[in-house]
């Protein structure tokens, strides 16, 4: 045997040696990728199947907006009604306290005034109520500005 011979045989049991090595590694390759193949095949139902589902949840949802729309506007009058008597509820009651506070400005002034003129007693609280009625027809005699 020549070197050639010698060298080409050393190349063979090589290559041989490395055959033998790579026998399993190739063959886990191969069952991952039969294995990648066979998820790749099931992908376009699966893809199929979450788009149906997604329709329907999308159909599903815009019937429940619709639904709450809808109920909006049969309630949204209620609100408006109950805004409107909050605001006479309030003018009323602005305007029973500029009644009030009449009243207390009318009391304080026959007040003062019978403290001024010294009255006691039953003559006092006559006289009390003679000055509110008369500051009552005052008031009733001047047209009140607004």
């Amino acid at each position: 045997m020549d070197w050639l011979g010698i060298g080409v045989l050393i190349i063979g049991i090589a290559f041989a040696v490395l055959t033998v090595l790579l026998i399993r590694p190739l063959r886990k390759l191969t069952d991952a990728l039969d294995g990648m193949k066979q998820a790749t095949d099931r992908l376009p139902e699966m893809v199929d199947d979450l788009s149906t589902q997604t329709t329907e949840l999308m159909q599903s949802s815009n019937e429940t907006i619709a639904n709450v729309n809808e109920q909006v506007r049969e309630v949204s009058p209620f609100f408006h009604i109950i805004g409107d008597t909050g605001e006479a509820t309030r003018k009323l009651t602005l305007s029973a306290l500029g009644k009030a506070n009449a009243l207390k400005t009318n009391t304080d002034d026959a007040s003062d005034f019978t403290k001024r003129e010294k009255y006691e007693g039953i003559y006092g609280i006559l006289s009390f109520i003679f000055f509110l009625s008369e500051r009552k027809n005052n008031s009733k005699s001047v047209p009140s500005k607004k």
